[in-house]
């Protein structure tokens, strides 16, 4: 296997070999393309990650409650794309609620923007990154160049006996769809700036090419399917609910004097979600 920036190349109509290259556009992590190879081969699917809500405790405090990985297929959990997905998809939830200051000047978190309504309702949504564009390239030397664009979608969410659930209908100017506009508009950018999402997009890349190898019958050695060489780690599944506190008054003053500083009400808001490529829809 070549050192550094590492390429496909067609040899014959239904093999490939790699290559070494200097061109980003068509580099490839080896290490995602093996295991995104056999998420394929076994599953006859892309791989999946969502963070969900675990039941807290009647007694259980939001600050304290949990929440829990979920990889598709399961063995994902303690591989390299596995945790990509999951740093991705909780640094996505930490910068939505402001936890880190925006990646791109202008950008607003969700409180920011449900700041202009007022502070006045509570609400749950789930937000996750998806893929909008994928095509396979073929250039003049016979290098497979995967062509994608990424983005956030959201979705507004209610409580269901089963737990929660997308509901109907999502306003447009609902706090976290914005937001998802606003990094999908930015998101080469934000790649550049954010490791982690820059490795995603990566991780992406190698679902595409996967999914191009399979589907065109190439002809693979066992070794296309080991090149990740084993590399599993512990991966603990429960992580904490993220939260963020903000507390505002209304001061009303008089003749000069501070007459009343009336508080506001707590309110809660929680954002769900994960990474759903949504590679399969694309022929």
């Amino acid at each position: 296997v070549p050192q550094g920036l590492c390429c496909l190349v067609l040899h014959g109509e239904d093999s490939v070999r790699i290559a070494p290259t200097f061109e980003p556009a068509g580099a490839l992590n080896l290490e995602y393309l093996s295991i995104a190879l056999q998420v394929r081969r076994v599953e006859g699917r892309e791989p999946l990650f969502s963070l969900d809500p675990l039941i807290p405790k009647d007694d259980l405090i939001p600050e304290a409650s949990m929440q829990m990985k979920r990889f598709e297929p399961e063995w994902l959990a303690g591989t390299s794309i596995g945790e990509v997905m999951f740093q991705a998809d909780y640094h996505l939830k930490e910068l939505s609620m402001g936890e880190y200051d925006q990646p791109v000047v202008g950008m607003k978190s969700c409180w920011d923007l449900a700041r202009l309504e007022g502070f006045d309702k509570d609400w749950s949504a789930r937000e996750w990154f998806v893929v909008r564009k994928a095509e396979m390239h073929v250039s003049e030397d016979a290098v497979l160049v995967p062509h994608l664009k990424m983005g956030v979608e959201a979705r507004e969410q209610l409580s269901a006996a089963d737990g929660m659930e997308d509901a109907p209908l999502t306003r447009p100017d609902h706090p976290l769809v914005k937001y998802a506009e606003a990094f999908t508009h930015n998101f080469d950018l934000i790649a550049e700036r954010k490791s982690v999402v820059n490795q995603l997009r990566e991780v992406a890349k190698a679902s595409i090419v996967a999914k191009f190898m399979v589907e065109s019958s190439m002809q693979l050695s066992e070794s296309w399917f080991s090149l990740d060489e084993q590399k599993h780690f512990a991966c603990c599944l429960e992580v904490p609910q993220l939260w963020n506190d903000y507390c505002f008054s209304n001061i009303y003053v008089e003749d000069g004097t501070i007459v009343t500083a009336e508080r506001n009400k707590a309110n809660f808001r929680s954002v769900y979600g994960g990474v759903d490529f949504g590679i399969d829809r694309f022929r």
